[in-house]
């Protein structure tokens, strides 16, 4: 009697700890093509073709989408627009070659952030969004 009560026990046991990893795990990986599906990479282009010697050029790139944001960051005391908007045009342009997209438009017009840093300094971005086509 006790033989069979402790067997059944640890037969209800077993199959409680199974029934719970099965539902902790994704078992048609959902979850896991959702976060791959809206994952974004942070390029930082070789050629960054600026002009000011403090700007930094980098953009976050979603290729299930084809779009990317394209961000100029500099000291508000050296940024100038025109120079902003013809290195991210740079940038676009070695990018599509890169990537063998042919052409691209703007989702959104250009935008221009002012902000200080975790360091006090002021800085300006200046960024764009597009999405490419091939």
């Amino acid at each position: 009697m006790k033989k069979s009560l402790i067997l059944v026990l640890c037969l209800a046991l077993t199959t409680s700890f199974i029934f719970a990893q099965a539902d902790e795990e994704d078992p048609f990986g959902i979850e896991k093509f959702e976060a791959e599906k809206t994952k974004t990479y942070r390029i930082v282009p070789e050629e960054q073709h600026c002009v000011d010697i403090n700007a930094k050029v980098y953009i976050e790139y979603n290729p299930t989408y084809d779009e990317a944001r394209i961000y100029y960051e500099t000291l508000y005391v050296t940024y100038a627009k025109d120079e902003a908007m013809n290195t991210v045009m740079a940038v676009l342009q070695d990018f599509t070659k890169e990537h063998q997209y042919y052409h691209y438009k703007y989702l959104k017009d250009d935008r221009e952030k002012y902000f200080k840093d975790d360091r006090g300094q002021r800085k300006a971005q200046y960024s764009s969004y597009v999405k490419f086509s091939r």
